[in-house]
This record gives C-alpha cells, sequence and structure tokens, in this order.
C-alpha cells in the first residue's frame, strides 16, 4: 500500500505540473558572479558594436595646382618673343595657379638683346592664354616695360598689377606707367589716372602715388 500511495502522489505532481506549467528553481547566481581579484569592475553588459559608425575625415577643397617659374617660361605667342625677366608665378584671384607672361614684339625689338619693345602682358594657365591685359601704354607703339609688381593698392584683399615702363622720344627715353586694377573678375586701368605715374621711375615710387591718389584709380 505505501508503494502504492506514493506512485499515486507522483502522478499528482506530474498531473499538477503539466496542468499548470511548473518552473523548475531559480539557479544560483552566486555561483556565476565575477570575481573580484582587486583589479578594475568587470562590465558584465555585452557591448552592441553594429551601431557604432566610424567618422570619416571631411575631405579638404580642390586647389588648383600652383604653376611653377619653369612652366610660365614655356609659353608662346606668334610674332612674340617671351621675356623670362618679366614673367611670374601668378598664385592670385581671379586666375589662381596660373602665369603673369611678358612678351616683346619681334617687330619692334632690334635683336634678340634689345629691350623688349611692344611689350605686351598676358595670364596663361595650363600652356594657354587665358587673359590679355589692357594696352599699359596709351597706345604709343614700341614702349617697354622694365620692371613689373604685385600688390593690393587700395586694401581690397586683390592682387592689383603695377607696371613701370619706358617709351623712347626722338631724343630718349621716358617713363610710361600703369596700374591694373584687380576688381576680382578681370584687371582695369584708367589712361587719365595713368599720367600722374610719368615722373616715378620705380614700382615702389608708382605705388606711393597711387596710396596717395588712390580715388583716381579705383
Amino acid at each position: 500500500m505505501r508503494t502504492t500511495s506514493v506512485s499515486i502522489a507522483a502522478l499528482l505532481s506530474l498531473v499538477i505540473c503539466v496542468s499548470f506549467a511548473c518552473t523548475a528553481p531559480a539557479s544560483n547566481n552566486q555561483a556565476n558572479a565575477p570575481v573580484n581579484t582587486g583589479g578594475p569592475p568587470t562590465n558584465n553588459k555585452a557591448t552592441d558594436n553594429s551601431a557604432a559608425t566610424t567618422a570619416k575625415p571631411e575631405a579638404s577643397p580642390s586647389k588648383p595646382a600652383v604653376a611653377d617659374k619653369s612652366a610660365c617660361l614655356k609659353a608662346t605667342m606668334p610674332g612674340k618673343k617671351l621675356i623670362a625677366s618679366q614673367t611670374f608665378v601668378f598664385d592670385n584671384e581671379p586666375f589662381k595657379g596660373s602665369c603673369f607672361v611678358t612678351f616683346g614684339s619681334n617687330e619692334d625689338m632690334l635683336d634678340e638683346t634689345d629691350v623688349p619693345r611692344g611689350s605686351t602682358f598676358h595670364i596663361y594657365k595650363d600652356g594657354k592664354k587665358v587673359y590679355d591685359f589692357p594696352d599699359a601704354f596709351a597706345g604709343t607703339a614700341a614702349c617697354w616695360v622694365e620692371a613689373v609688381g604685385f600688390s593690393d593698392l587700395n586694401d581690397d584683399g586683390k592682387t592689383d598689377v603695377v607696371i613701370a615702363g619706358s617709351c623712347l622720344s626722338a631724343r630718349d627715353s621716358y617713363p610710361q606707367n600703369a596700374v591694373f586694377v584687380n576688381d576680382g573678375k578681370t584687371f582695369t586701368t584708367n589712361e587719365e589716372a595713368n599720367e600722374l605715374l610719368n615722373e616715378a621711375k620705380t614700382v615702389k615710387a608708382i605705388e606711393s602715388i597711387v596710396k596717395k591718389n588712390g580715388g583716381k584709380f579705383f
């Protein structure tokens, strides 16, 4: 009878568990707890790297390549002789990464060693002419450049161009100078204002006159 009663009790227990979804007793969490060895506390939380993103550095805006003097000296123009001493890298707006190129006229020059008569001024970029400066000598033929200067003459952040030149009279040469004003898109010159420069013989002297009479040039 004792054996039977145990079997019946076990059977009843099984029926009750099936009917009411008995759960197993909770496991002892202390058995799985990390042991503190004196080091920094252990972070038991799982790290989710799925949402982590790596910031990519912003690409810097591309800059036009700066020309070098050797590239500038390769510029050519029919009937013209490039004047190396008055040709320069011009890395200024509106022609960043370009060349300021001076030519003399083969027709006006007496020979290869003559002054660069018939001087004209141009901007070259990537080997191609992209801009012609206005006439610096008020239409007078066979004038030539003595020196070129680059300076912001009216403090507007734009580089202007100064031409110190000469023309030939019946007996001697005389100064014929000009300022090319940079307006951010092109260069302009004022022939009437340039007449104020006719006594100057150097770039610095021209710049000084322009700054004292800025209202007439700008």
